[in-house]
């Protein structure tokens, strides 16, 4: 037997010539994506390999991956496969080239156990393995069947779509053209002009004549006979495998035979032994195989056009030796390929999909549903997905689902005769061969054990979409077992809350436990339902209803709960009131936190366990920072002698933060920072360089400030994560604040207002709205010499805070509130003395002006040799945050001027040198006021030096050398300027000179285009 095709692609050479292009750019930098549609066997692949082809040939790697599966997708397996052929072989990235990505590569391919990565820290990571194989020549990922991926693939592609302009990379996808999640993906990104869409027409007569001309062997149609052409016409219509397989069923049947010398000869009927349709001429060559051949492949056809052959054989009642022997058969007849992958060694793939559908349909509905059934009962009874359908439990509190904030570790894999594929890809198959034969009930059984292993493989999409196909099985099916629908329900709950998508949530709950009560289920059953929904509840920040679900749960398990089920229930419950407004949440969820971490460490629940401990430290916190740090390190020797990788890095932040807030320290942030990137912890990450970015702003390190939030920026925007993109708006804010710039801090948090809703920006940052509101309002007040406005901020600030006690004392507002009301009189000693005092002197930023406001009370008692003592101890150790150590200055040397004690001259005059520095020129000219006021000489500043950027100030710019350089973006020449200053050319030459060494440019050109910058703003 043979198989007839072109070496000679026909009838495409307007598309090959776009996708050659898109290719040709991608090698330039100008990465794209292009969809190619079109019915099965229009020549979607063969179009795309000639491009990959010609992209090999011209120095650019190539990364392939299908998603056409067995049954439903495979979540992720097209990106998986187009993973792995790009880390393997020559080329290959190097250790380290990926950074932060590499675990999250190693977990897309299942090489390494998930632990919450989001789904776009996984698309990051395919884009950076494009960009890094590409950054030479070019990178082209080619990905095939997207009418057959799974919704997280889908999701990874879309963000490839965005985000491959720029990169040396294209995309290029085939699917089929009729309705579906893909094709809405592709025609939604081109509408957004991010790909193109290419959909291929069939051929027309005369490229259909040459396509029969070049798989006979010849150049011209004339050469194929008449007959011939007529019937491909009449047959194909156009569809190129369709007129492949025709001519190889008339070779085949000697129907059509070569003559002598050249040309082609009809000797029979081209009717007879030829199939009228396609179908038809795929099964004559499967009827040319042996019985065993023709057994096995219908076998597999039920199994889908990617089949497990084992189970195939197994169906077929096949040994495995027999079963290889008929494969290779098949393989020779082009039936199904070549051979397996490395990759997947126990499955193989039908030629084609018309093949599969060719033989299913040959069969009778009986057949099938017999076939369907054997093939599930082989999938099951062949230990190929055994050791998963053990009870999981929440946290040991009974059977139910994972815990809402458990990293996916790895349950027992399938393994034994599929080659170790997913065991959820198995029941799936399983599932929908069940629904095929009639059994609704039992494949929504395997459809709970497909989500919970796609949930495990990181693929929670899918796991929602193969719950709700199984969800929607039992509904139809009177004879579901009530535990088989309690499960299911249990499992799309959990999974739900690991999505974040708990809307649905309430309803199902109810669903779940009415299935429960009616079926008669324990009550720790039914009271695992109620946690589900209580951290649920905590997801969607619903308070009340989360406690009103723990109080179900507990009423359920009685006056003597288990101590599995207290410790996960105390848990959450801590989480719960803490962020309540309850007036006793404090301490009644440390009580909480504290019962939980006994009860976890006593009974071996880690996760729990580091759960319960960081509440505990949140509770912690604001009473004694000390005893909080001792905590979260619990917390991260716990996830490390556990293998909690999550847990670990959520601990090492902690820690960061306390820095952050006790001495204003930033080595411990990014410590925790490299963990999270070592590990691909995209969202830790961005979380880390938020604190970072705070912790600038304090130390007055503007630059720094500003690189990490354009990180965070960054991140957010390329993970498409809208809260954290929240989060970097309030970073901006506390930048702007920190520079007295109030149109920026007012047009940061009128962002924020309006994305809320409402809603509290303390769900955001973890803490207070006082943390935003309060310091930016009230600094940046300061800062544009405001006092007035300031005092009534920081009122508000305070007022706010006082209904959230949980965060008193860590806000960082509270230092400069204070000392502003002693100034004026409005604070006493009550107010320095207990656990107020304490509070402050825990917190670096609050610190001094909790020690500046002490020696304003000694001042004005006539204590003034005690008060400069005060003055003076306060300032030690505040080199680190100059910010706050120069508005004590200016705040304090009022009072001391007033009441005649310290060196309020000395000190005005270091705050007016400082806020000058720094371009606060509002609060110096302040200083230079009150020095007026005191008698003192003030130093004249040259005419215009406050009109000189900041950024030109610190490298020492004087006033005329910036005039010098304001004429010359104006595009004067030196003899132009020098008129214009009265200065001599020579001068004007040493200045531009001056301004080249200071500015680090190299030259006149540079120097145009920094001063351009400063004239547009910038």
């Amino acid at each position: 037997m043979s198989s007839l095709s072109s070496s000679v692609l026909v009838g495409r050479e307007p598309e090959r010539d776009l996708l050659t292009a898109a290719v040709r750019s991608a090698g330039e930098g100008r990465g794209s994506s292009v969809f190619v549609l079109g019915e099965a066997g229009i020549g979607k692949s063969r179009l795309v390999e000639e491009a990959a082809d010609a992209a090999v040939r011209t120095g650019l790697r190539v990364l392939r991956g299908r998603a056409a599966s067995a049954g439903r997708a495979v979540p992720l397996r097209p990106l998986a496969e187009a993973v792995f052929s790009g880390l393997r072989g020559e080329g290959a990235p190097a250790d380290g080239d990926l950074g932060p990505y590499e675990p999250l590569l190693s977990r897309l391919c299942g090489l390494a156990p998930q632990d919450g990565a989001p789904l776009v820290g996984y698309a990051e990571a395919v884009l950076r393995l494009l960009g890094t194989l590409g950054r030479t020549g070019g990178c082209v990922l080619v990905l095939e069947d997207l009418h057959d991926a799974d919704a997280d693939t889908l999701t990874i592609v879309d963000y490839l779509t965005d985000n491959l302009p720029g990169q040396r990379a294209v995309l290029l996808a085939t699917l089929r053209g009729g309705p579906g999640p893909a094709l809405d993906l592709a025609e939604a990104a081109a509408s957004r002009r991010a790909a193109r869409t290419l959909r291929l027409a069939r051929l027309g007569p005369a490229h259909t004549a040459e396509l029969a001309a070049r798989c006979l062997g010849h150049d011209d149609a004339g050469n194929v006979p008449a007959a011939v052409l007529d019937r491909l016409h009449a047959v194909s219509e156009g569809v190129p495998f369709v007129v492949e397989e025709l001519l190889t069923a008339m070779v085949d049947g000697g129907n059509l035979v070569r003559r002598r010398g050249d040309g082609w000869a009809v000797t029979g009927s081209l009717n007879a032994h030829v199939p009228a349709t396609v179908a038809a001429a795929v099964l004559q060559r499967v009827d040319h195989l042996e019985p065993p051949g023709v057994a096995l492949l219908e076998a597999a056809a039920v199994l889908g056009r990617r089949f497990p052959v084992d189970v195939a054989a197994r169906v077929a009642g096949l040994d495995r030796a027999t079963a290889l022997r008929q494969l290779r058969h098949a393989a020779r007849a082009q039936l199904v390929t070549d051979g397996a992958t490395a990759e997947e060694p126990g499955w193989h793939t039908f030629r084609h999909a018309l093949t599969a559908d060719a033989i299913t349909h040959r069969l009778l509905p009986v057949e099938r549903a017999a076939l369907c059934l054997a093939a599930a009962d082989a999938i099951e009874s062949a230990d190929a997905i055994e050791g998963i359908d053990a009870a999981e439990s929440v946290d040991g509190a009974g059977p139910g689902p994972r815990d809402a904030g458990r990293p996916a570790g790895r349950a027992a894999e399938p393994h034994g005769l599929i080659g170790g594929d997913s065991g959820d890809d198995l029941y799936r198959l399983a599932a929908e061969l069940c629904v095929a034969g009639g059994q609704r009930a039992r494949a929504a059984v395997l459809l709970t054990r497909a989500g919970r292993q796609a949930v495990l493989r990181g693929a929670l999409l899918t796991a929602v979409e193969l719950l709700d196909r199984g969800l929607e099985l039992t509904s139809g099916a009177v004879d579901a077992p009530p535990e088989a629908v309690a499960r299911l329900l249990e499992e799309l709950l959990g999974t739900l809350v690991l999505t974040g998508d708990v809307q649905r949530v309430p309803e199902l709950g109810d669903r779940l436990d009415g299935v429960l009560t009616a079926w008669g289920a324990p009550p720790a059953r039914r009271a695992a339902g109620f946690l589900t929904r209580a951290r649920a509840a905590a997801t969607a920040q619903q308070w009340e209803e989360g406690l009103t679900a723990v109080r179900r749960a507990r009423e359920l398990l009685g006056t003597e709960p288990d101590p599995a089920s207290r410790a996960a229930l105390d848990a959450v419950a801590a989480h719960l009131v803490l962020n309540s407004r309850r007036p006793d949440r404090l301490e009644s969820a440390r009580a909480l936190a504290e019962g939980a971490v006994a009860t976890a460490e006593a009974v071996g629940l880690p996760e729990v366990n580091c759960k319960a401990l960081n509440m505990l430290g949140y509770c912690l916190r604001p009473q004694d920072l000390a005893e909080a740090e001792n905590v979260f390190e619990r917390l991260v020797a716990t996830a490390e002698t556990h293998a909690l990788p999550v847990w670990r890095i959520r601990g090492l932040l902690e820690l960061g933060v306390l820095d952050r807030i006790r001495t204003t320290g930033t080595d411990r942030l990014l410590a925790a920072r490299k963990a999270a990137e070592e590990t691909g912890a995209v969202l830790m990450t961005a979380w880390a360089d938020m604190h970072l970015a705070q912790a600038h702003v304090l130390r007055d390190e503007h630059d720094s400030a500003l690189e990490s939030a354009r990180r965070l920026r960054t991140t957010a925007h390329r993970l498409r994560l809208p809260e954290v993109q929240l989060i970097g708006v309030g970073v901006d804010a506390i930048i702007a604040a920190s520079r007295g710039d109030r149109q920026k801090l007012q047009a940061a948090l009128h962002t924020m207002e309006s994305a809320l809703a409402g809603r509290s920006a303390g769900a955001l940052w973890g803490y207070a709205d006082t943390s935003v509101w309060g310091w930016a309002h009230g600094i940046c007040s300061l800062l544009r010499e405001e006092p007035d406005r300031a005092m009534a901020e920081f009122t508000e600030a305070d007022r706010a805070m006082r209904a959230l006690p949980s965060t008193r004392g860590v806000t960082g507002f509270l230092g400069p509130y204070l000392l502003l009301r002693t100034v004026r009189g409005a604070a006493g000693w009550a107010e320095l003395d207990g656990s107020v005092a304490d509070r402050l002197t825990q917190v670096h930023w609050d610190r001094p002006f909790a020690g500046w406001s002490r020696a304003v009370l000694l001042g004005r008692e006539g204590r003034s040799a005690e008060a400069a003592k005060a003055a003076e101890e306060a300032l030690a150790g505040t080199d680190a945050i100059p910010l706050a150590r120069h508005l004590c200055l200016r705040l304090g040397a009022s009072a001391a001027l007033a009441d005649g004690w310290g060196q309020p001259v000395e000190w005005l005059r270091a705050a007016e040198q400082f806020f000058h520095d720094r371009g606060t020129t509002r609060v110096s000219a302040a200083c230079r006021a009150m020095l007026r006021e005191a008698g003192s000489p003030v130093a004249r500043r040259r005419e215009g030096h406050d009109t000189i950027p900041q950024e030109l100030r610190r490298v020492g710019v004087t006033a005329r050398e910036y005039e010098v350089l304001r004429l010359l973006g104006r595009g004067l020449g030196n003899q132009e300027i020098a008129e214009q200053l009265f200065l001599s050319p020579r001068t004007v030459e040493k200045h531009l000179a001056s301004l080249r060494n200071r500015t680090d440019r190299s030259g006149r050109a540079a120097l145009i285009t920094l001063a351009r910058r400063y004239a547009a703003g910038q």
